[in-house]
């Protein structure tokens, strides 16, 4: 079965409509049931979710980069971008979590120029791939949207009192984890082409 046959394609929405689903209710259980330490804490169906999805993000690119050497440079870049956000996540445990990503980020520097002639052809590899589509939409979603949606002076003008602040932490966090799981979509898609779309062409 192709990637881009008709079967294929709805499966897929079917599965990514049901993935989405279960991120919305996992926001509405926060919401629901909230922690002592009050609505979408660091120990939230919402937050945990997110680091979770971090971590696979990490996994899954460093694991794609190995499997598919033609777009292996940038994958190792998105690899090391969702370890050094992944380590961010746990800035309530870790005072100096700086440190860690500043190593993250030495190695992302030596990797860079390292393999520095082979960024332009693995970009153009990686980006003509209709899943880097899923990427760069979450990671707008999560890295622009998310927090120009979530900015306390937009939900002041909705509301006249400290109450604005429930609905500026569900709306921000629940974006946040939204573009998450857009990147995730992308990843399993990158896998997808090249465990059939991919492999079928060459046989």
């Amino acid at each position: 079965m192709k990637i881009y046959s008709p079967l294929f394609v709805v499966l897929r929405v079917l599965v990514y409509g049901a993935l989405l689903y279960g991120m919305a209710q996992g926001i509405f259980f926060d919401a629901a049931f909230p922690q002592e330490e009050g609505y979408f804490g660091e120990l939230t169906f919402t937050e945990i979710t997110q680091e979770t999805l971090l971590f696979i993000l990490f996994v899954a690119y460093i694991f794609i980069g190995y499997r598919w050497k033609e777009i292996r440079v940038v994958s190792n870049f998105v690899s090391l971008f969702f370890l050094m956000a992944f380590i961010r996540e746990f800035n309530f445990l870790v005072d100096k979590w700086i440190f860690p990503v500043l190593v993250v980020l030495v190695i992302l520097v030596l990797l860079f120029i390292r393999d520095f002639k082979k960024i332009k052809q693995s970009c153009i590899e990686f980006f003509r791939n209709p899943a880097s589509h899923w990427f760069l939409a979450g990671l707008l979603v999560t890295l622009v949207f998310s927090r120009l949606f979530g900015r306390s002076k937009f939900w002041r003008l909705l509301y006249h009192d400290e109450s604005y602040r429930l609905a500026k932490a569900a709306t921000e966090e629940g974006i946040e984890l939204l573009g998450d799981t857009l990147m995730l979509i992308s990843a399993i898609e990158f896998f997808l082409y090249f465990m059939v779309e991919k492999k079928t062409k060459k046989s």
